[in-house]
């Protein structure tokens, strides 16, 4: 399978790769937490780096029906939760939506339970904290990511659907064209279209069922998760950020 650096880079982009941690100021993020009242851990989820310790809680916790109504109704998180005066670099609501997009692929399992092969590599190694690859290295693993996912129908069918939902959300293109290095709205737009293409392709969808997909953490049993107890803006929304700001 054949893919163009474009989209190559999107889908490092949007699972993981150098990423760049953004405290959060404990008296601010301890009123966010007391303003959300009982829906605090729905957003203190969304603000933790998953790991394999915590990734069953954490997807658990993203798929209760509280969380779930918090999720669909952004507008009323509250304000203290949100980098007002500094929207470029702090956390807004369209970055909520798009966090939310993107917990909702990593929480998907392949048909034998297990993780996805981008999460998985995204976990066991892109978050280990004693990550060091280069860009050339992180295009190779996560082609060879990308090109495994096809051949779980499950994974193909989550990750093609969060770029479909990215599409449908202008808020959230114009949002992630903010935090890049210099790419447009149609930019980023043209990258998510390549993305789905490429896994609703014959020849990805024709490999679903063939084999059950290799994963990282499967040659890599050392790996270290990398657990975080601090508090700090979640990794994979910074990964967006910073990976379209490195690389696009």
């Amino acid at each position: 399978m054949k893919f163009s650096t474009n989209i190559l880079t999107l889908l490092v982009a949007t699972t993981a790769a150098f990423s760049r941690n953004v405290p959060v100021k404990r008296d601010d993020y301890d009123k966010c937490l007391s303003d959300l009242k009982d829906n605090s851990d729905c957003f203190d989820i969304l603000m933790t780096k998953m790991t394999n310790k915590n990734f069953d809680e954490i997807c658990k916790i993203y798929s209760s029906e509280k969380c779930q109504k918090l999720y669909s109704e952004v507008d009323k998180i509250p304000e203290s939760c949100f980098d007002t005066k500094n929207e470029k670099t702090g956390l807004t609501r369209d970055g909520v939506r798009q966090l939310v997009a993107q917990y909702k692929y990593m929480c998907v399992k392949d048909e034998k339970d297990r993780l996805c092969p981008l999460p998985d590599i995204s976990i066991n190694h892109f978050y280990n904290p004693k990550f060091s690859g280069t860009k050339e290295e992180a295009d190779r693993d996560t082609l060879e990511a990308t090109e495994e996912t096809c051949y779980s129908k499950k994974c193909t069918d989550a990750l093609a659907e969060y770029d479909k939902s990215m599409l449908k959300d202008q808020k959230i293109l114009e949002w992630m064209s903010t935090h890049s290095n210099g790419k447009s709205v149609e930019d980023i737009k043209k990258y998510f279209e390549d993305s789905h293409n490429l896994l609703t392709s014959k020849n990805c969808t024709e490999k679903a069922g063939t084999k059950t997909p290799a994963l990282y953490s499967d040659s890599h049993k050392d790996t270290s998760d990398g657990s975080t107890t601090y508090v700090r803006m979640s990794s994979m929304i910074m990964v967006t950020l910073s990976v379209l700001y490195y690389l696009l």
